[in-house]
């Protein structure tokens, strides 16, 4: 399929496909054997692009990955959403909540610096969504590779020639000694200072102690599916995300729990150094979701850059500073694994609570059908609590005893969600909501790796009338609007003192949000598959 989409675009001049003599003044493909490149015809164009056209767009499939050879592209986000985007709701229910204390969700304002990684050698910040790359460059590693949409939009700087790859002659180039010295050069030069400052430890670190850092630091790669290391291994040295995405989890009683997926830019594994103690979780390369009606592919590699102890040793040694700094770091992540820690039950559930994975919600959302009367308050204040005026509660779902399990986050033990954004866009907060951040490209993969329907994408319009006067200043300064959608997501309304607004607004008490193991194990709703299923079927046929 990738081929043919790919030869379609052969109709002019601009584009030729090349064999193996064409390749031999490519410095990339210096390794590569005649007859391995003859294997695989097709696989390699030459493209040329004139300035101003764009390349792809963020967001849209994609299947190939560029080299570039001459001239250079802008690589931007073009969709990342302000903090406000619509009018302020004037509805009877919005202002009683108002009276009773209820204020509007607002996100603060990240740091300019926060970085928001792509598909590319470099990162983006907040402050500044865009970059460029020249000649010698590569964009699209992760969509040619894993399948991933675009995570940005690229757009020709001037006139430019490059190379498109499909994935099966892109795994033979990073079998190339030539190619991967060259790839970990530009990383080395454009990015890895970024990730190692936005490392909070390291951040105020002088220029010539973080080119020391750089030097040592070793740039390794694993397959996914690989054990970087096993809760209580000895600690060994700190890792940074250089591509791909990392499982962070622990130990609990009754199983495994998912503590964090990390992504490009994150680090993890410095505790264990600094406390000079074993590794206190499990961290393992992950791979990027194959979709339903995905083809099928090997599993991806992960690449990290690791600081080694004694190199890491050497530098708390040389600055004491930041000893404390990193103490204080590693005291709030044992913090937060401590308030996260909920031991799963060892109750036997019953088939029904396994089909419908409500043993999954930290934080589950039941609707009593004894009590609703279906006012929709519970919906409307969802909508007024949040300056979108997008709903995140939808009474619809399966139904469980009396109660309906609506399309809300649960909060998952396992995140899945969290697996494969291609700008880092979707993450946990402290008290272990899912937030969705406003540079999010409308991929729609949270959506569809959600397993119960609670991320739901929308229309950009729906977001208010802002984003239309933003999307028309955006058309008229030349810029790329490739997205249409953004993501949205219930966040347990944690900006609010009241807590989830639409248990707070509830006149019957019917809206609970509840841990599912323990609220289960109380019921004793564990036992007894032929009632539970007797009560769901009593309940199918009410209103949602």
């Amino acid at each position: 399929m990738a081929k043919r989409m790919l030869t379609a675009r052969l109709s002019g001049e601009r584009s030729v496909i090349m064999k193996a003599p064409d390749l031999v003044g490519v410095d990339i493909f210096k390794d590569i054997d005649h007859k391995v490149i003859e294997k695989f015809p097709g696989t390699v164009v030459r493209r040329e692009f004139s300035a101003g056209e764009v390349i792809c767009r963020e967001g849209e499939g994609g299947t190939t990955a560029y080299y570039l050879l001459e001239g250079s592209v802008r690589v931007f986000i073009a969709r990342r959403l302000g903090a406000s985007v619509a009018k302020e709701r004037q509805g009877w229910r919005a202002m009683i909540g108002r009276w009773f204390g209820q204020k509007r969700i607002s996100r603060p304002m990240h740091s300019p610096d926060a970085i928001i990684p792509i598909d590319a050698n470099v990162d983006l910040t907040y402050g500044q969504p865009r970059t460029t790359l020249g000649a010698g460059e590569v964009f699209g590693e992760m969509s040619c590779l894993n399948l991933a949409p675009r995570s940005a939009t690229v757009v020709a700087e001037t006139d430019c020639v490059m190379l498109e790859i499909l994935r099966n002659m892109y795994e033979q180039l990073q079998k190339s000694p030539t190619f991967r010295e060259k790839m970990d050069a530009n990383y080395r030069a454009r990015a890895l200072q970024g990730h190692l400052r936005n490392v909070p430890i390291f951040r105020d670190l002088p220029d010539d102690v973080l080119e020391r850092l750089q030097s040592h630091a070793q740039l390794i790669t694993v397959d996914a599916g690989t054990t970087i290391f096993n809760e209580g291994d000895e600690a060994d040295g700190v890792y940074v995300i250089r591509l791909g995405q990392v499982r962070v989890s622990q130990k609990f009683p009754g199983g495994e729990r998912t503590l964090a997926y990390l992504t490009r830019g994150d680090f993890f594994g410095e505790t264990g150094l600094l406390r000079r103690a074993n590794r206190n979780a499990t961290c393992k390369a992950v791979d990027h979701p194959i979709l339903e009606g995905g083809r099928k592919r090997k599993p991806a590699r992960v690449e990290l850059v690791k600081i080694a102890s004694e190199d890491f040793a050497a530098i708390l040694e040389e600055f004491p500073r930041i000893k404390g700094r990193l103490e204080a770091v590693a005291q709030e992540r044992i913090r937060q694994q401590q308030k996260a820690r909920v031991a799963l039950s060892v109750s036997a559930p019953s088939k029904r609570v396994e089909d419908l994975g409500l043993l999954q919600g930290q934080n589950l959302m039941l609707i009593d059908l004894e009590r609703c009367t279906r006012c929709d308050q519970c919906v409307d204040a969802c909508v007024s609590a949040h300056e979108d005026g997008i709903s995140r509660l939808f009474r619809t779902g399966p139904r469980y005893d009396k109660y309906l399990v609506p399309s809300s986050c649960r909060m998952c033990l396992d995140p899945v969600c969290m697996i494969g954004c291609p700008v880092g866009s979707i993450r946990r907060s402290e008290d272990l909501s899912i937030i969705i951040e406003d540079w999010c490209v409308g991929c729609g993969i949270c959506a569809k790796q959600c397993p119960y329907e609670s991320i739901v994408m929308h229309e950009l319009e729906e977001f208010g009338e802002e984003v239309s006067e933003r999307l028309t200043r955006i058309a008229e300064t030349g810029e790329v609007m490739a997205v249409t959608e953004r993501a949205a997501v219930c966040d347990q309304c944690e900006d609010l003192h009241t807590g989830p607004a639409c248990v707070y607004s509830c006149p019957h008490d019917a809206a609970h949000r509840v841990n599912a193991a323990e609220f289960l194990s109380a019921g004793g709703l564990f036992v007894g598959v032929a009632a539970v299923d007797s009560a769901e079927s009593e309940t199918q046929g009410r209103d949602s």
